[in-house]
């Protein structure tokens, strides 16, 4: 059995950055990749003898260390059918690669019109990624290529050969047998594992991957590229014990912070001309229920606390220290909490890492140095804190004081307060725990993550995201807990900013974003594309009860839009099935056929204006098994007329919510509503008609696209754990 450790030492100790082709497909072979069956030939009449036994006809190659690029080199020759043929390409390669000639590589012709790439790169978040795609020449070209993070399933595997756009060449194609899925399952499983197992191979490319007409296999060609310290970084260098004490500490002081009975500002000020409270004063004037400590020499007291000179004078040890002071000053207040043993701080403080600027960096690896050697969890630097609602916690102005089963994990606390005004203000979402972490000195996504993934308060985690730290824990967090929490990700930085210096195909593939997308994919979290995205998604996960399927009917008003609601749903996957003729012949019974469309969508204003045929309708969609959801458009230019001022869309929306959703039987509902007039008389009445709705825990979207989206991302979310189980 092949050694694979003495033969990367041995690669490594020649200081060679890559393996030679037939040491690749050895080392390949050892992990369940079909390879083609080769042999290395140093004589020419060597080459003409095996490729007699191989059987003709056969390809020669250029073999040697330093021929990594040999198809521009011309060293490799194809289609060879006669002992001549081999010779005469055996001369030429060896001529062509001159000193860096080291013998020939002899293989059989593997006929095939299928051809396909895998490979292995080691990305800087996440560390080991495999690569599935389209091969050959169109593999860079084309970009047809999907990624998972290592280690992952076999049914994620199975996932990742349907999710290319060329997938269709898998299965029977043109008088050729389908691809045998489950070589190509294990190529991908076998990456996966060499790339766990083998932390200094950097990259692995596999290209072409070609499929005979009987539907085989063969690894034709391999390329495996080492590197230093390739894995992805995660985190201090620590033994298992103590990275597992060191997290329940995080937790600890987490716990601490967001429940805080006591909080220290250092910093603390009066208001400043421009009005802004400050730290300390927006604690103040939420209504913090703890006991609140100014930290100031200056000043005697703040709001009407006592004023203290620094943390030794105060008369305990807190829950959470507040800083907001001058950078310089920072470190030495750090060293102060070390010294007193408060052990969570929060650094409002901003100009360190962020900045760019070479003082601001040395400030925060002095600042890291001294919170990991004192064992403090610092939410920060350049960071808003910590949201509260129930705790009367802010270090912003003007929040809720409604809490909620969402919390908020963000990045930036500008998208912090966003989201949340947004959330609470637009559709009454209470957050029950919001936190905004800035630079991450020692406590990051992952900390926070692990903490709400046991938090019996919150049933919903959000998150604004632009990077990682710990990319493997991450994912291993987010793998465990969206199986019981749905996490919904707002990801910054999705854009395409180009693939990183690489050595082959598949490196040039993987670009940061493609990366993230395969996070998605994997754990199933949903991806988020704003701030409203991430609100309204939120809602529909709130109110919305697990949805058994995508199939969905849709009660509208206007043919014109019903077109446009078959289009919504099909770029989402949101599946609007044709009614059976039994559905159909029962609507029919109900629906008068005058100015009425009865098909998905139904177009049927009569439902609109009586309640006993809405009321109807709904039943049926209750009790049919071909739909899992119903949607709702209301049209408020059409109903403003019934009646003088308006009030007929109060009306209609009281009918939805207490007497229109028990027909549906629990069966998931959206409604959402539409208005062209631009006249703010009948916009007056979109917010009257939204508290009813939100009231009675129906999610309400200005729009039918957006009420589509939301109800495709929660239906996604819900297949993929059944399929995931």
């Amino acid at each position: 059995m092949l050694n694979v450790a003495e033969l990367l030492d041995c690669v490594k100790k020649e200081e060679r950055a890559s393996l030679t082709e037939a040491e690749s497909k050895i080392l390949l072979s050892a992990y369940g990749i079909p390879v083609v069956e080769e042999a290395i030939v140093t004589e020419e009449d060597d080459a003409a003898s095996q490729a007699q036994k191989i059987g003709f006809p056969v390809v020669l190659k250029g073999h040697g260390a330093r021929l990594t690029h040999k198809t521009e080199r011309g060293l490799v020759k194809v289609n060879l059918r006669s002992d001549f043929e081999v010779i005469q390409a055996y001369r030429q390669i060896k001529e062509a690669a001159g000193e860096d000639w080291e013998g020939c590589l002899i293989q059989p012709l593997v006929e095939g019109k299928r051809e396909f790439a895998a490979g292995l790169v080691r990305d800087p978040q996440f560390g080991p990624t495999v690569m599935f795609g389209l091969g050959g020449v169109f593999t860079e070209a084309l970009g047809d290529a999907t990624f998972r993070i290592a280690p992952f399933s076999e049914t994620q595997a199975e996932v990742m050969l349907d999710e290319i756009k060329s997938s269709k060449l898998l299965g029977a194609f043109r008088g050729e047998e389908k691809a045998d899925r489950d070589a190509l399952k294990q190529t991908l499983l076998g990456l996966a594992r060499l790339g766990l197992e083998h932390p200094e191979i950097k990259e692995v490319d596999i290209n072409p991957l070609i499929v005979t007409p009987d539907g085989k296999v063969k690894a034709v060609d391999a390329l495996v590229v080492l590197g230093e310290n390739a894995d992805a970084p995660i985190g201090p260098a620590l033994s298992e014990e103590e990275q597992e004490q060191w997290i329940q500490e995080t937790r600890q002081a987490l716990h601490r912070a967001f429940n805080a009975e006591s909080v220290a500002v250092v910093g603390a000020t009066k208001p400043n001309i421009s009005g802004f409270a400050g730290m300390f004063g927006c604690m103040h004037l939420f209504g913090f229920k703890g006991r609140l400590y100014p930290i100031n020499p200056k000043l005697d007291e703040i709001y009407g606390h006592k004023a203290y000179p620094n943390l030794t004078a105060l008369p305990e040890k807190v829950d959470l220290v507040i800083v907001s002071v001058p950078a310089r000053v920072v470190p030495g207040v750090l060293r102060e909490c070390v010294a007193t043993g408060n052990k969570a701080v929060h650094i409002f403080t901003a100009g360190f890492k962020e900045s760019g600027e070479e003082e601001g960096v040395r400030l925060q690896k002095e600042m890291k140095q001294i919170a990991v050697e004192g064992g403090l969890r610092v939410i920060g630097p350049n960071c808003m804190g910590f949201y509260v609602p129930n705790r009367r916690m802010l270090t912003w102005q003007m929040a809720s004081k409604k809490s909620g089963p969402i919390a908020l994990i963000s990045q930036s606390g500008g998208n912090a307060q966003e989201i949340t005004h947004y959330a609470t203000g637009r559709y009454g979402i209470g957050f029950n725990k919001v936190v905004s972490y800035g630079n991450a000195l020692t406590v990051e996504s992952a900390d926070f993550l692990d903490y709400l993934a046991g938090d019996d308060e919150t049933e919903i985690i959000t998150m604004y995201l632009e990077g990682l730290k710990n990319g493997r824990r991450f994912l291993k967090l987010a793998e465990k807990t969206n199986k019981k929490k749905p996490i919904l990700i707002y990801k910054g930085g999705l854009s395409e900013t180009g693939a990183q210096a690489v050595s082959s195909h598949t490196g040039a593939l993987a670009g940061g974003p493609k990366i993230w997308h395969s996070f998605f994919r994997q754990t199933g979290c949903v991806l988020m594309e704003s701030v409203e995205e991430l609100a309204e998604v939120a809602m529909a996960f709130h109110y919305l009860p697990e949805t058994k399927g995508p199939r969905t009917a849709v009660l509208g008003y206007g043919g014109g839009a019903g077109v446009s609601v078959a289009d919504n749903c099909a770029k989402l996957n949101l599946a609007l099935p044709d009614f059976s003729e039994d559905l159909l012949g029962k609507l029919r019974e109900i629906i008068p056929p005058a100015g009425t469309i009865i098909r998905n969508p139904i177009d049927a204003m009569i439902a609109y204006f009586d309640f006993d045929v809405m009321g109807k309708i709904f039943k049926l969609m209750a009790e049919s098994d071909e739909i899992d959801n119903v949607l709702m458009s209301i049209p408020l230019d059409w109903l403003f007329n019934k009646e003088e001022g308006g009030g007929y869309i109060e009306t209609l929306t009281r009918y939805v919510a207490e007497e229109g959703v028990k027909h549906l039987g629990g069966k998931p509902f959206i409604a959402t509503w539409r208005q062209y007039m631009p006249s703010e008389k009948i916009r007056s009445w979109a917010p009257v008609m939204e508290k009813i709705l939100l009231d009675a825990g129906i999610p309400v979207y200005e729009g039918m696209a957006r009420g589509i989206n939301a109800m495709a991302k929660v239906t996604a979310y819900y297949d993929f754990h059944a399929k995931n189980k």
